[in-house]
């Protein structure tokens, strides 16, 4: 059976797609569905770090996070930072192993024919891999 993500983990998946989701927006309309995701999912993770007593997100990350996803014509210069920290404080949340993560769960995607909507589970899969579980490796 499959291990379930902490909380911190969690939250890290969340901060890191939000980002990439930001990241491939192509057009007004996806860009706009990306900002309000990336509002909804710091929304939902400074209620969790507060609930927790999390040192991070720290106050200031949170209010720019927030601030910038709320405001109308928002820089490129803000979108960079706003997925700066997403990536940041998803590293920090997640410990040390997620840009070894997110290398492997690209690859588990590349190599089962990029299907949409498993995020979660190539995710998974690569976590177990790489922080040494012991599930077999369906992807090669």
């Amino acid at each position: 059976m499959p291990r379930v993500l902490s909380l911190a983990e969690s939250g890290a998946l969340a901060l890191d797609r939000a980002a990439t989701i930001l990241d491939r927006a192509a057009d007004g309309g996806t860009f706009v569905a990306a900002l309000a995701h990336n509002r909804r999912v710091w929304r939902a993770l400074e209620t969790i770090a507060s609930r927790n007593n999390w040192p991070l997100p720290d106050r200031r990350q949170a209010e720019f996070a927030l601030g910038a996803t709320a405001k109308a014509g928002i820089s490129d210069d803000d979108i960079h930072a706003l997925q700066f920290i997403n990536r940041q404080v998803a590293q920090a949340l997640a410990g040390d192993d997620i840009d070894r993560i997110r290398s492997r769960a690209h690859a588990i995607w590349e190599a089962q024919g990029r299907p949409q909507g498993q995020a979660l589970d190539h995710w998974l899969l690569a976590e177990l891999e790489v922080r040494g579980g012991d599930q077999p490796n369906p992807a090669g």
